[in-house]
């Protein structure tokens, strides 16, 4: 006879393809477009019943979203475990003493984008230790501690996470940067010269800005660095740089949360409505048509004594312009620590988008968009790509 208190132990996960994962989140996302269309056929009816029902689905549609995309997220210390033992290696390998910080570790992102981020966080760390934390002798020459120190902070933001890696290293040279850029032929002489400070570091990203001699004379940081860029980019993300000479350097990556689901901006530019993601936007103003000046043959408005310059998307997109504007409605946007403002004609409120990527080849190669998504009425908007239109 069997034992009575032998017990089946219960399965209390199973294991499911990433495949599948995209698949039930495309599924969710048509369920979203299609709860928007019948929100609208539902306000024309005028039904009490109807509206009732409809409360009831639009309570479980978002539920199944907020579900699907719970599932999807991954904790950052899925990546960031590897990297002590990482960075202990390095430093043993090269006679540092690093001391390694890491802060925000269970903050989550989406799974697809965490597959992305892993070999640009590896080159950014890299780096840091290879051209950023000078060896003990060095450091106490230049008054520092023995050990440098290497710290990688995540927080969760209102509609992304910013990751920032930050060393107190030697920091990156402008000037190595410029004769770097000038021997490889990326900028001129003259330009090299006109250069500002803030425009010099982003040669970083520069592709083939650092060769056999720069990874020695320059502190580095070229290598790998259009990679690190054009990966973050491709995310809807945005890489920044700041960097103190003999003080150290920062790196903020700035990600959305999910790649299936945007935080969005409506705009209206003409007939036509498009999308802005929330991770590029710092905010949005109103100014008088008198306020507007022009710099080089460029408009630009003056905000806290610092000129702005101004990109009117009716101009991009080859529209008529406004006969008479008494004011300009601007979306302040923001590229690794450059902004400029977007001039729309209104601004239609806040928006969760469901992204539709560009399938065409035809498509795909469009600069100025990252995609499009569906709305409720069945139209479709553009989804602006900030990152190609600065």
């Amino acid at each position: 006879m069997q034992d009575s208190k032998t017990r089946v132990t219960r399965i209390q996960s199973s294991r499911i393809s990433t495949e599948q994962l995209d698949k039930l989140m495309n599924l969710v996302g048509e369920l979203v477009i299609n709860r928007s269309r019948v929100k609208e056929l539902t306000g024309e009816s005028k039904s009490k019943d109807l509206e009732l029902a409809l409360s009831d689905f639009q309570k479980l549609t978002r539920e199944l979203q907020e579900e699907v995309l719970e599932i999807r997220m991954i904790p950052l210390d899925h990546i960031t475990n590897i990297f002590p033992r990482m960075i202990r290696d390095l430093a043993r390998a090269q006679n540092k003493k690093i001391n390694f910080i890491i802060k925000g570790k269970e903050i989550k992102l989406d799974r697809a984008i965490m597959e992305e981020i892993g070999d640009p966080l590896v080159h950014l760390l890299r780096n840091a230790v290879d051209h950023g934390i000078e060896i003990p002798e060095e450091r106490g020459e230049l008054g520092k501690e023995e050990s440098g120190t290497i710290m990688i902070t995540a927080s969760k933001q209102q509609n992304y996470v910013l990751i920032k890696i930050e060393d107190n290293g030697r920091g990156i040279s402008t000037e190595e940067i410029r004769k770097a850029a000038l021997e490889k032929g990326l900028i001129s002489r003259g330009e090299a010269e006109q250069l500002s400070e803030r425009e010099a570091i982003q040669l970083i990203f520069a592709p083939g800005l650092s060769t056999a001699s720069a990874v020695t004379d320059l502190s580095g940081r070229g290598i790998g660095m259009d990679v690190v860029k054009n990966r973050i980019e491709r995310l809807g993300g945005s890489v920044k740089v700041e960097s103190n000479p003999g003080s150290g350097s920062k790196f903020e990556l700035r990600l959305p949360i999910t790649i299936a689901l945007y935080q969005a901006m409506l705009v209206k530019v003409g007939v036509e409505r498009y999308a802005i993601p929330f991770t590029s936007i710092i905010k949005s103003i109103s100014v008088r048509k008198e306020e507007v000046r022009h710099i080089r043959g460029e408009e630009v408005i003056v905000i806290d004594e610092k000129a702005l310059p101004l990109l009117r998307l009716r101009k991009l997109f080859q529209l008529p312009a406004v006969q008479k504007e008494e004011s300009l409605i601007i979306v302040i946007v923001e590229k690794a620590g450059r902004y400029i403002g977007l001039v729309v004609d209104s601004l239609l409120g806040k928006q969760e988008v469901i992204i539709k990527n560009f399938k065409s080849r035809l498509l795909e190669k469009t600069r100025g968009f990252a995609g499009a998504t569906i709305m409720g009425d069945g139209s479709v908007i553009l989804i602006l790509d900030v990152n190609s239109i600065i």
